[in-house]
């Protein structure tokens, strides 16, 4: 990938496909873009041809570094099926966007965004698999996960969560989960985490959460270590 830096606007290009396959080289360059000493941060999607949770999760982290030191990200020349999938989540409000007709400013910040934690549960074996999808952002996000896992705490046992489709983990989130292991240490139960993207699974690992909670990069994998 190739940085250019033009008038304080650093620009990174995309790959192709920005998702869980994502080279390890590009997410690190990624999440070293918001300690550059550009005020801006624009990149570049005209050759990126589809995108996944795992990168809309990088957007949201990227955006939430930079707000935090004042500066700006814009994305630039999003192919049609890219930017609808931006819409459909309401992650392209938080951007700058643009495109041949324009540039269409950003219109709403994290916490005004109806973009919140959704889950499905279906057991397997003796265990709950709990799919998480969509943000985990504090309050909305782990406030929804704290409603909807009660029932599940209730039931005591095993808890294996899936967050494959789940795009970011905000920080301030952690401790909603490391509360539902301890409850479900304490009743002799244990909790799982299963294919977490980059993004995700390098904040829980920076915040020590693997050594509390086991991390696995398949289901298949998780499930077995209960057997």
């Amino acid at each position: 990938m190739s940085n250019t830096h033009e008038e304080d606007v650093c620009t990174f290009k995309l790959p192709e496909r920005f998702n869980a396959d994502t080279p390890r080289e590009i997410i690190t360059e990624l999440q070293e873009l918001p300690d550059c000493d550009s005020d801006c941060i624009a990149l570049n999607m005209s050759g990126t041809v589809s995108m996944d949770s795992s990168g809309i999760g990088m957007l949201v982290f990227l955006y939430k570094e930079l707000t935090a030191r004042s500066k700006s990200l814009i994305l630039k020349n999003p192919q049609r099926g890219v930017y609808d999938l931006l819409a459909e989540t309401g992650i392209d409000r938080l951007f700058d966007v643009e495109m041949s007709s324009g540039i269409r400013k950003a219109d709403a910040g994290l916490t005004g965004l109806k973009v919140q934690v959704q889950m499905e549960e279906e057991i397997v074996g003796n265990v709950r698999v709990i799919s998480l999808s969509g943000v985990m952002n504090y309050p909305t996000g782990s406030t929804t996960f704290k409603k909807n896992i009660t029932p599940t705490l209730q039931a005591g046992g095993k808890i294996l969560l899936d967050f494959s489709e789940l795009a970011f983990f905000d920080s301030l989130s952690v401790g909603s989960v490391l509360r539902v292991s301890r409850l479900l240490a304490d009743i002799g139960g244990g909790i799982r985490i299963c294919r977490a993207n980059h993004v995700v699974r390098d904040m829980l690992e920076s915040m020590g959460v693997d050594a509390i909670i086991p991390f696995f990069d398949t289901r298949e994998a998780a499930l077995e270590d209960w057997e």
